[in-house]
């Protein structure tokens, strides 16, 4: 068997879909776009960028880069920026690449693999508004990636808030991207971002 493609990138974002987004007292600028696969949008609240090269070689290694979008505290009457900052990416990390048959399961067990080629990690991420205090409730995601480079396909599990919006992507050889998943919010921020990750997303994407 031989790999189908020699490199993958994937990138997970989640982003405030509406302009102005209110939190108790606060106002705060929100991204103001709707879902989006290009990879260069600079509208995001949240995004990770990781790069996994070297199917063809039977060698795959990956890269990964995370940040955070700049934060903007307003006059909620006015509009006003009355402060800015920025969102650490500490909370933010890629874990467990793992490339054979099998793969611990973070639910317990062991996954079985279709093939020994096969490449895995785990993906967390948690961050909060710089602006919004020590007790601001992080923006939380998590996710158990499968990458197949025989039969082409992405395979996902893991959770998001119920806040804001979450989208996630992949790209072959650098191709068109191909949605992961989308996950629009249920909640607004003062219900939706408290507590862990507990809105689940999955998906088996062929790429």
């Amino acid at each position: 068997m031989a790999a189908e493609f020699d490199k993958i990138a994937i990138w997970f974002v989640a982003f405030i879909p509406m302009p102005v987004v209110q939190v108790l007292d606060d106002c705060f600028h929100g991204d103001d776009r709707d879902f989006s696969s290009d990879p260069n949008e600079q509208r995001f609240r949240v995004p990770s960028d990781i790069v996994v090269s070297g199917f063809v070689a039977d060698d795959p290694q990956e890269t990964d880069f995370h940040q955070c979008g700049e934060t903007l505290k307003l006059d909620c009457a006015t509009a006003e920026v009355l402060a800015t900052a920025t969102a650490g990416t500490d909370g933010m990390s890629l874990n467990h690449f793992n490339i054979g048959n099998t793969f611990p399961d973070p639910e317990g067990g062991v996954v079985d693999n279709p093939n020994e080629f096969c490449v895995n990690f785990l993906y967390d991420r948690a961050a909060s508004n710089p602006l919004a205090g020590a007790v601001s409730p992080d923006l939380d995601m998590n996710a158990f990636v499968t990458i197949d480079p025989i039969s082409r396909t992405v395979s996902l599990r893991g959770a998001t808030n119920a806040f804001p919006d979450y989208e996630a992507y992949a790209s072959v050889d650098d191709g068109a991207p191909v949605v992961l998943f989308r996950q629009k919010h249920t909640l607004d921020p003062v219900f939706g971002l408290p507590g862990g990750a507990d809105q689940a997303v999955s998906a088996m994407v062929t790429v």
